[in-house]
């Protein structure tokens, strides 16, 4: 637990602080080796994205320190009063505007000196956003990569033959994980030259996207899918490891270890927690859409596909009666049932008097009756 909790914390911070390195292997792992981070994703790169966080950091921080309006020197009828006089400027709060650079393009940076030198500040700062936007485009990339080469595992194996490939369910997996409709060429019997063709699509199919939202928008709406499903994927989790462990003491009757079982056990329901946040954040950034309201903000809209409700409950029997409402008769008819019974006369005792005045015990008149009567 203590090494799945280190895992997902670390990717929850990644995603909030909006870096990105991709995870090496277990050899470079043992020898310490580093994966750099990447410096370009696609046609993008530091350089080319500079330019353009740069003008939108100039505008955001003259957004900041300009004057407020009411500043301005007003007449007697409150219009303004021209002067020769500018307003003072509103002095720059590094804290706001860092959290103004974090909500656009979700790189948290360190504003110091940006009063002092404007200039260079903005220059640097422009360089770290962009080499943010970078890191996040490849998160991007991977999980995509990550997402088609679990798809083609599943129905076209690495030890199946090209016969063998169920290219019909290949095709339709990549729509609700992608949203595009693939178009496989029969003729491939090379599981690579399948990956490469496939992978050429979901590209296109990423450009696609960010040339509907922009480049910074499209990233926004991944870490917050990101975020959303490792906070409730997660929490679903602990419960899934509470249940495992109060219930792996039984397989010692079968001859096992408990704790290795739930060690191996719950490393499984890790990865598929792992898989399952993948896949849900793929299906909801491909199935996307922005639409406007009548103010003119948008909005995003998710629609994914169909998925049967297997956990619909079943319909809540009703008593209908003769008359009146079903509802209102049923809790009436359950009160009447919830209240306690009482005698309205003494109880009589075996061998009391009969209270029929016939001067014999209850048990030799009327007690052997009703004793009669009731077997």
């Amino acid at each position: 637990m203590n090494q799945q909790r280190k895992a997902i914390y670390a990717l929850r911070r990644q995603v909030l602080e909006g870096r990105y390195s991709p995870g090496v292997s277990t050899e470079d792992a043992k020898s310490n080796k580093t994966v750099p981070v990447p410096a370009e994703s696609g046609r993008h790169t530091v350089d080319s994205l500079s330019g353009m966080v740069r003008s939108t950091l100039a505008k955001m921080l003259d957004a900041l320190t300009q004057a407020p309006p009411e500043a301005l020197a007003t007449g007697p009828d409150g219009a303004p009063v021209p002067s020769n006089e500018s307003p003072a400027p509103t002095p720059l709060d590094p804290d706001r505007f860092r959290g103004t650079i974090y909500r656009q393009f979700g790189a948290y940076l360190d504003v110091a000196g940006i009063t002092e030198d404007r200039a260079g500040a903005l220059d640097r700062l422009a360089r770290e956003v962009a080499s943010s936007m970078i890191q996040q485009r490849e998160r991007v990339l991977d999980l995509a990569e990550e997402v088609l080469s679990g798809v083609l595992d599943e129905h076209c194996g690495p030890q199946q033959h090209a016969e063998d490939w169920d290219l019909d369910a290949m095709a339709t997996s990549l729509k609700e994980r992608f949203g595009f409709d693939a178009t496989v060429n029969d003729k491939i019997i090379d599981r690579t030259m399948l990956a490469e063709a496939l992978w050429a699509d979901v590209e296109k199919i990423i450009e696609a996207r960010e040339a509907e939202f922009s480049l910074p928008l499209f990233l926004y709406f991944a870490r917050y899918f990101w975020l959303e499903e490792i906070d409730q994927r997660w929490i679903d989790h602990l419960k899934s490891m509470e249940a495992l462990r109060e219930g792996i003491g039984l397989r010692g009757y079968g001859q096992k270890d408990p704790k290795q079982e739930y060690k191996k056990e719950g490393y499984m329901v890790f990865g598929m927690m792992m898989g399952s946040i993948g896949r849900n954040v793929c299906e909801k950034l491909f199935h996307m859409q922005l639409r406007r309201d009548e103010q003119g903000s948008a909005q995003a809209q998710v629609t994914l596909p169909a998925v049967p409700d297997t956990t619909r409950k079943p319909p809540r029997k009703t008593v209908e009666t003769g008359g009146g409402a079903p509802a209102e008769a049923a809790a009436a008819g359950e009160a009447e049932d919830a209240k306690p019974m009482r005698r309205a006369e003494p109880k009589v005792g075996r061998n009391d008097p009969c209270p029929c005045g016939s001067g014999k015990k209850y048990k030799k008149c009327h007690g052997s009756v009703e004793s009669s009567s009731a077997t």
